[in-house]
């Protein structure tokens, strides 16, 4: 955050005119703690250098810096259509002479427009430099700030964009995060939350933080705005209802729930503009769901929200943007169709819950999508509202693939169930067998059986489980990445690049897939496997590997590059074949039953989606 400018103003004040000013957006700089890639917050040459430790922007004379970033510039598009605000004012904190532009970029054809110019002389950071307010409506897609130094020694602090309004809603946050034994990152984010929002007099009302604390190991914080929960294990499922519980009957009467992950790193500006832009929307039952970056590469984002295809599950909207470029900052503002949006960040209104329910009971995987496809609510997805997530490749396990096909399962059925042929429900389960089969991912199959299976049970006998139990058991699998116990893998550089290349051809791929990926073959036909560098030995991605990667070896190992973690797996005829038959008799299962549970899990919805439930699945009333 900016140190004077933003100190000054708080979030909104009344001014003396009938209309009343807010703080809409603040413009940021990078953290060090957060994220350093400067060209998502200001773009300059050699002539610019921020000062990591005073939090100022040096400029020389006759440098240009320009905020068309990700983070700082204003996008009115969002704004027009979906809040009451009408022009917008920029006020900066600036040392020294500099001329002032701001500009509008159209989202499409990309020309640019000034929209005002200012020349200001021996400015000081103690008095604010005020670029008066203007009408938003003549312009489409970003407007933002440029300026120039016309003197040595020129510095920035930062500034912020307002407005006036006629009204400001009463916007009060719960905020509630899950977790699951990971104090160190709690802890962290917590931490910032408290520094630059909990501290501040202006806030104090209006937010509060519920941590669900599902492993029950984190310690009470001295704020009585952090309030720790400790919950039964019940997932994320479990943990994000148990919030929505607390933050609904909560007596200072929240407008909107927060949900976030507990992994996730953020900027706590998020919260403001959140907030802000909550303040004046011209619909009550808009939801706001947060960008997903990566962690390891924090200028390229994941995905913004998705929506959900029957055969292939989740498809990512504005997937492996690189947010450093202007066309890509610009292309994400263009709205697309979006069902759903994640719970790293995602927030809604609280009358929600009474008209729909709680999550349903999925434990982990795809209850943010179903709560999004029941809330049935516009998202409104913002640039600069983010959070920084570890990349979900690196989380894949049998254990994740037992949740995606068996609440896959539940989700089509639920939603899908007159849409879609009985061969696309069989599809869904037994074309990933087939793969991991394919992939000598024997247990992963089993596993991806097993959630087949426990669909077929129906929803009384799956939700009478003990979900912690049941998720103990799942996690004993041993097709995971994992470190070896003398810190080395057995990885070799030139096998992992020859899987990542390799390819065939047409009769190649008729005579693999003919003999069920080398399972009918003659051990004959097998390379050696004796040593690290026999051809019978692989060493292959473990995400997004093709069965040709294992054809004719003996022993693979699956390697995550970016962990350097692995596992290893053998080929096995008898495990394939005992596999095979079972996803056969699954899928006869699947035939006979399907139409019949399909409206029982749909009838039920209602059930396991109340409060009475939860409390009964939670054990609360035993709590109190």
């Amino acid at each position: 955050m900016t140190k004077q400018v933003e100190s000054k103003e708080s979030n909104f004040y009344t001014a003396s005119s009938e209309k009343k000013k807010i703080n809409i957006q603040n413009i940021i700089f990078p953290k060090l703690d957060i994220c350093t890639v400067e060209e998502l917050f200001f773009r300059g040459d050699d002539g610019v250098l921020f000062d990591y430790q005073n939090r100022t922007l040096g400029i020389k004379k006759d440098t240009v810096v320009s905020f068309n970033t990700y983070f700082n510039g204003f996008f009115a598009n969002k704004w027009k259509s979906y809040t009451s605000i009408t022009n917008i004012g920029v006020c900066l904190s600036l040392q020294g002479s500099f001329n002032i532009h701001i500009y509008s970029v159209d989202s499409f054809v990309q020309s640019r427009t000034i929209v005002m110019q200012k020349t200001v002389k021996n400015a000081h950071f103690d008095s604010p430099i005020v670029l008066e307010n203007f009408d938003i409506y003549p312009y489409n897609g970003m407007i933002y700030i440029e300026v120039q130094a016309l003197s040595n020694n020129c510095q920035m602090e930062g500034g912020f964009f307002y407005s006036y309004v006629q009204e400001i809603k009463d916007i009060r946050l719960g905020i509630v995060i899950c977790t699951y034994k990971r104090e160190t990152y709690v802890r962290k984010n917590i931490d910032l939350l408290e520094k630059n929002l909990l501290s501040r007099d202006e806030y104090r009302d209006k937010l509060k933080i519920f941590v669900i604390d599902n492993g029950k190991t984190l310690s009470s914080f001295d704020n009585p705005l952090i309030e720790i929960i400790p919950n039964k294990n019940a997932g994320g499922s479990g943990g994000f209802a148990r919030g929505m519980i607390e933050v609904a009957n909560h007596h200072r009467g929240f407008s909107h729930i927060l949900l976030m992950d507990d992994d996730v790193l953020f900027d706590p500006e998020v919260i403001l503009r959140l907030s802000n832009f909550l303040s004046v929307i011209n619909q009550d039952d808009i939801c706001v769901g947060g960008d997903m970056l990566r962690l390891d590469k924090k200028h390229i984002q994941h995905e913004r929200g998705g929506y959900w295809n029957k055969l292939r599950g989740c498809t990512p909207v504005k997937y492996n943007l690189d947010l450093t470029v202007l066309e890509n900052i610009l292309f994400n503002e263009i709205e697309e169709y979006c069902e759903y949006n994640a719970w790293w960040l995602y927030c809604f209104p609280v009358d929600s819950i009474k008209k729909i329910g709680l999550p349903y009971p999925f434990f982990i995987r795809l209850d943010d999508v179903e709560f999004s496809k029941r809330i049935n609510n516009k998202i409104i997805a913002l640039n600069g509202i983010c959070v920084w997530h570890e990349q979900f490749e690196n989380k894949q396990s049998p254990v994740t693939e037992y949740y995606n096909i068996r609440n896959g399962l539940i989700f089509n059925s639920l939603y899908y169930e007159k849409n879609a042929s009985i061969f696309s429900h069989l599809s869904w389960f037994l074309l990933p067998t087939i793969r991991h089969l394919f992939c000598y991912r024997y247990e992963t199959a089993e596993y991806v059986l097993q959630a087949a299976s426990d669909f077929l049970c129906g929803p009384e006998n799956l939700f009478s489980q003990n979900p912690q139990q049941n998720h103990s058991k799942l996690s004993l699998c041993a097709e995971k990445t994992r470190r070896n116990k003398n810190g080395v893998s057995p990885f070799i550089m030139k096998k992992y690049m020859e899987s990542i290349n390799e390819n065939e051809n047409l009769l190649h791929r008729i005579w693999r897939v003919f003999t069920l990926n080398g399972h009918i073959l003659p051990r004959s036909f097998f390379w050696d496997d004796r040593n690290l560098t026999d051809k019978g030995y692989k060493v292959v991605s473990s995400y997004g590997s093709k069965p040709l990667n294992v054809f004719r070896a003996k022993t693979i190992i699956y390697y995550n590059i970016e962990t350097q973690e692995s596992f290893a797996v053998q080929f096995s005829r008898t495990r394939f074949f005992r596999i095979l038959f079972h996803s056969i008799y699954l899928g006869i299962l699947m035939l006979l039953k399907y139409g019949r549970l399909a409206k029982l899990y749909k009838t039920t919805l209602g059930k396991f989606t109340s409060q009475s439930f939860w409390e009964e699945y939670l054990e609360l009333k035993k709590q109190f």
